[in-house]
């Protein structure tokens, strides 16, 4: 992975989010960024207007005081397969205002391709300049490099008067030649053709990072194992999935009330593996590994619990989330998925005789890819 200039390890965190075994799917995460009031939620506005419904999800909106950030995902029908698995995209806008830096981060974070919307208008210029600069810090902390990243600029406002050159800004801001587009978000111009060479752009990349974990030395090991373990998991979980109906409000998941039964078994490792999730959780694996027992135990309702109470406390310590309303809201800011975030929270309520194997290694499997998002902020 070294030719790609990303770290191994941030490398093998986005490839786990992004692998959906459950729904057999790969979701790949596709950041609008820019400056505020550049056009970013009327870009992505105008993307849920034109997609069908039947292919896309729930527009979610994160209002703050100056801004929103908005997220839907979809799964789009001619775009290439990637481990002859389909991809669905996820898109997300960022608040541009320079105080909403926490949630840039965060809304960044395991992004696979950014859509720069720079405005056209010449009394944007710096800000345009602050924010794209803002774009590369945050990638550098990532371990990335702007550079070998995938991106495409949008080029916005080209309807008003006082538009810069495109020559101007491609001189100013596009340091590495990358797509840019001419767009106009409010009547939708250029719009969906920037969508479509970032989503093969992220496509290209995730083929190239695919063949890169084929031929990992030695030293690298552990990325190998780890994801082979989650193949494991995904092969005992059932190929049919059953879609969580989103109700009005998402309710919140339980918090931990009691200590686990002492009659768990001692073992606290996966059923017939020898592994156990623990060390993501350094100093404090107790939690995953009691989720674990009781999966071994065959508990499924109590393992089920366990691991929506584990998700709550997650949620609740996540950084830059003050404001957002709720779990639903930090869920989706990490990034999980929503329909599965629903089903975990039904599933916690179900009574115990509904639960099965299936749904425990669901909870499990859920957790620990909120974990591995929450480890690379």
């Amino acid at each position: 992975m070294g030719d790609l200039g990303r770290p191994t390890s941030f490398d093998y965190i986005g490839r786990v989010s992004l692998i959906n075994p459950l729904a057999r799917e790969i979701s790949a995460k596709i950041v609008y960024y820019g400056p505020g009031l550049s056009g970013k939620t009327t870009s992505l506005k105008y993307l849920y207007s034109v997609i069908k419904a039947e292919r896309r999800g729930e527009l979610v909106t994160l209002a703050t005081e100056g801004d929103r950030t908005l997220f839907f995902d979809f799964l789009p029908i001619s775009i290439e397969r990637v481990q002859e698995m389909p991809v669905r995209l996820q898109l997300y806008t960022v608040p541009g205002q320079i105080f909403y830096a926490a949630t840039r981060k965060l809304v960044l974070n395991g992004a696979d391709g950014v859509v720069f919307v720079a405005d056209s208008q010449e009394a944007a210029r710096d800000n345009n300049r602050l924010s794209l600069q803002d774009l590369e810090d945050n990638l550098a902390e990532m371990g990335l490099d702007l550079a070998r990243f995938p991106h495409v600029f949008q080029w916005n406002k080209r309807d008003l008067p006082t538009a810069m050159a495109v020559a101007t800004m491609n001189a100013e801001y596009n340091h590495h030649g990358a797509p840019a587009f001419e767009t106009c978000a409010s009547k939708g111009t250029g719009v969906l053709q920037a969508l479509k060479e970032i989503s093969a752009s992220v496509v290209r990349d995730l083929r190239r990072r695919q063949q890169g974990a084929r031929r990992a030395p030695t030293g690298e090991t552990q990325l190998v194992a780890e994801d082979g373990l989650t193949a494991r998991l995904s092969a005992v979980a059932s190929e049919a999935v059953e879609e969580a109906t989103a109700p009005a409000a998402a309710p919140s998941l339980p918090v931990p009330t009691q200590p686990p039964p002492a009659s768990l078994p001692a073992r606290s490792a996966l059923a017939g593996t020898g592994l156990s999730f623990a060390p993501l959780w350094p100093g404090d694996g107790a939690g995953v590994e009691r989720v674990e027992r009781h999966i071994v135990a065959r508990e499924f309702a109590t393992a089920v619990r366990a691991a929506a109470e584990l998700m709550a406390l997650l949620l609740d310590a996540l950084p830059g989330t003050s404001g957002t309303g709720g779990p639903m809201a930090r869920a989706a800011l990490l990034g999980i998925d929503g329909r599965e975030y629903l089903r975990l929270c039904r599933l916690a309520s179900a009574p115990d005789a509904a639960l099965t194997a299936e749904d425990a290694l669901f909870a499990l499997y859920l957790l620990v890819s909120a974990r591995v998002k929450q480890q690379a902020l």
